[in-house]
């Protein structure tokens, strides 16, 4: 029938998925892994912890792109409803940073993102009045929802040089300030054009360089390959990617 041989290449792909270790933290979780453990995890989520800290990194770089949209998911829900049910949560605002937010947070159209797109359109909805704020990064606006973005009070712009991403950050603009997105194809960089509520004139400012900077910057190709290594220990970098190790 049409269905022969595909029970046969879904095992094939569950015991691939099952034996790669980026999927542990899913189906061989190490701690965590009753119920009760939900106040130790908000606890860390929001800083309470053993240690105190006023920021929580959440690094989704390691988890597969296919469950990440999930993950993402339950972080801003975690998020949202951790202050909808504290009753300090006046004194207690939580920011949700979303780095490279137009790889889970796109426009209408993909269903695996639904759940995402969701969870974090609600907060930036409704989450204003249960003190949960949501900051959106991305390099490419045209991708995000239109939902998030209409919500937002404050615009931090750097270069853009895409003239559709030009035309939509304009559009997003306040009335009688669109003109300045025409100097965003000019901004230097680290350079920055802020509008919004937080100033009362759009507001163009250096940031400061990091210190130490960050391990993100381009690879320099030609100098590489005039002077990069002889040999390289393959067997090693196999191991690697076995182990799923970085």
């Amino acid at each position: 029938g049409t269905l022969y041989g595909a029970f046969d290449n879904f095992l094939v792909r569950f015991q691939s998925m099952y034996n790669d270790k980026r999927y542990d933290f899913l189906l061989r979780p190490q701690k965590r892994t009753k119920s009760e453990h939900l106040e130790d995890l908000l606890r860390d989520f929001v800083g309470l912890g053993e240690e105190k800290r006023q920021v929580t990194v959440i690094d989704l770089s390691p988890i597969p792109s296919d469950v990440r949209p999930m993950v993402s998911s339950q972080i801003a829900r975690l998020a949202y409803e951790f202050n909808y049910w504290n009753p300090k949560r006046r004194e207690f605002p939580i920011l949700l940073v979303c780095e490279e937010a137009h790889q889970y947070l796109p426009k209408e159209g993909d269903p695996a993102l639904a759940a995402t797109r969701k969870a974090m359109e609600r907060i930036a909805k409704e989450g204003r009045k249960y003190g949960v704020a949501l900051c959106v990064i991305s390099q490419r606006p045209t991708e995000l929802s239109e939902t998030v973005l209409a919500q937002c009070s404050n615009y931090l712009c750097l270069r853009i040089s895409n003239p559709d991403d030009q035309a939509y950050v304009r559009g997003l603009m306040p009335e009688g300030e669109a003109d300045m997105a025409e100097t965003l194809a000019s901004l230097s960089r680290g350079e920055v054009l802020a509008v919004g509520d937080a100033t009362p004139l759009p507001t163009r400012f250096q940031v400061d360089v990091p210190n130490p900077p960050p391990a993100s910057a381009d690879v320099p190709l030609s100098k590489s390959w005039r002077t990069g290594p002889d040999d390289l220990d393959v067997a090693d970098i196999v191991q690697h990617w076995w182990q799923q190790k970085r």
